[in-house]
């Protein structure tokens, strides 16, 4: 089954697009198993998603250079873990830290990264007008990904 996981902390304003993306993919009819996760504020959350056999989908925030609302789509066992650490995460742990840790404990997950550039990551602000804007993008980029999973393991 695929795990479609949300982080971020939705009292700090574009953080809380990870949690935004999962709440409305609860409205969209997939034709396959999933599993739709908010894991909250703490990337350390995603840890044993991150360790079982089940491939993910992440959407994040991160500050990345680029403009706000942008959006970047990665698998985590190909991108240069130094890249993803020049990533400035928003959470107690950044993610190439949890993905060396999740290596360590005998992570084979497949994960892609659905990351976005905020605009302001200030308390009690909600999501600016960019990061809002992009949600279609980030659904679409999530049941792209998702129809992706779903054919490889059709065809295996």
């Amino acid at each position: 089954m695929l795990k479609i996981i949300g982080l971020g902390n939705i009292l700090r304003g574009d953080d809380g697009i990870g949690p935004a993306v999962i709440e409305e993919l609860r409205t969209v009819k997939f034709t396959f198993p999933i599993e739709l996760i908010d894991a909250g504020g703490d990337a350390f959350n995603i840890l044993d998603q991150m360790i079982s056999k089940q491939p993910l989908i992440l959407i994040d925030c991160a500050r990345m250079g680029e403009k706000p609302g942008e959006i970047v789509t990665f698998k985590l066992d190909q991108v240069n873990l130094k890249w993803a650490e020049q990533i400035v995460s928003l959470h107690g742990f950044g993610l190439s830290e949890i993905y060396q840790m999740a290596q360590h404990l005998g992570a084979d997950a497949e994960c892609t990264i659905i990351a976005v550039e905020p605009k302001s990551i200030e308390f009690n602000t909600g999501l600016s007008q960019e990061i809002r804007m992009s949600i279609p993008r980030i659904i679409q980029t999530v049941i792209q990904e998702s129809k992706n999973y779903a054919q490889k393991n059709i065809n295996n």
